[in-house]
């Protein structure tokens, strides 16, 4: 039987902004999520290493590491987690950057805040769809190359 887990995804917002920072963690703790904040790059790396994520809201204008920087190095620890770009300057070059980096959704600032809770939304479904496809097809593999010898 497959088990159905009934935990709150678990949001790393990451934004140098305090107030942007407690605002997102405010609206997605009052909807179906649990926000956690890092205020900084380094952090966000540190969370990410220490427990698990389900998905990353990310500023791309930060002092010292910036969202693009994060991107490169969260690619190396946990390619697998979906990262949302928040962004003041939406432009192509930074898009065309962060896509080659893995991220899958852009949201400009300022954040409307139902958009970004649909997003969330679309990205953690399409993270559970593919685990349940990769399931399903290891449930069809390995019968199949058990047959096989």
């Amino acid at each position: 039987m497959d088990q159905i887990t009934t935990e709150k995804p678990t949001i790393l917002v990451v934004d140098d902004n305090r107030g942007v920072l407690d605002f997102l963690i405010l609206l997605l703790s009052k909807h179906e999520f649990c926000g956690i904040g890092a205020s900084s790059g380094a952090q966000c790396l540190e969370i990410v290493r220490e427990q698990p994520i389900d998905l990353i809201i990310l500023d791309v204008m930060m002092p010292v590491m910036d969202g693009l920087q994060v991107c490169q190095e969260r690619k190396k620890i946990a390619p697998e987690i979906p990262v949302i770009l928040l962004t003041a300057r939406d432009n192509m070059i930074t898009r065309a950057a962060a896509m080659e980096l893995g991220v899958s959704e852009f949201v400009a600032k300022p954040v409307n805040n139902r958009d970004l809770l649909n997003r969330v939304r679309t990205q953690l479904r399409s993270v559970e769809w593919e685990k349940a496809n990769e399931q399903a097809f290891s449930k069809i593999v390995a019968p199949a190359a058990a047959t096989k010898h």
